[in-house]
């Protein structure tokens, strides 16, 4: 009987040990493009250490439990801008800093991709490099190109 009732209860232990909470996020104007959906189908499981989460809005992602990593897919993008720029597995990212509930966190943006994908990273996170290697390949193989790039010696966008 104690063994029956060990391969019962080992499941649901396993099962419960891996839950982590939805992560909430609000999904973009143009979350429901098939680009966005062929960004995040694409998405690998794991980016570092941070796994990938479960969303409650179309179109986001998320990997590490506290969320370090976020992805939005369908936000719009500047036609025009003076913000540092850097291109990896070619596709186009703005490196920008915004304060997010009282937090300093790293923005990166996708500039000259249509539809848009901005990506906030917590300091507690991976580093921006490691997740911009991991997410350029799904971003450049789902969005297109609308011919805005990087300025190649300033690292600035235009």
């Amino acid at each position: 009987m104690r063994r029956a009732h060990l391969l019962l209860v080992a499941p649901a232990v396993l099962l419960l040990a891996g839950c982590a909470p939805t992560v909430s996020l609000h999904p973009a104007p143009q979350a429901t493009t098939v680009g966005c959906a062929g960004v995040i189908v694409r998405l690998p499981d794991a980016i570092g250490s941070a796994t990938r989460r479960t969303t409650d809005a179309q179109g986001t992602a998320a990997w590490g439990i506290p969320a370090s990593i976020t992805l939005t897919c369908g936000v719009a993008t500047p036609t025009v801008t003076g913000t540092p720029c850097q291109t990896i597995g070619g596709v186009d990212w703005l490196l920008g800093e915004q304060r997010i509930d009282g937090v300093q966190r790293q923005v990166l943006t996708t500039y000259g991709r249509s539809p848009g994908t901005q990506i906030v990273l917590d300091p507690s996170g991976p580093t921006a490099d490691t997740v911009l290697n991991a997410l350029s390949d799904p971003v450049a193989a789902a969005t297109r190109t609308t011919g805005a790039r990087c300025l190649s010696d300033s690292g600035t966008a235009s």
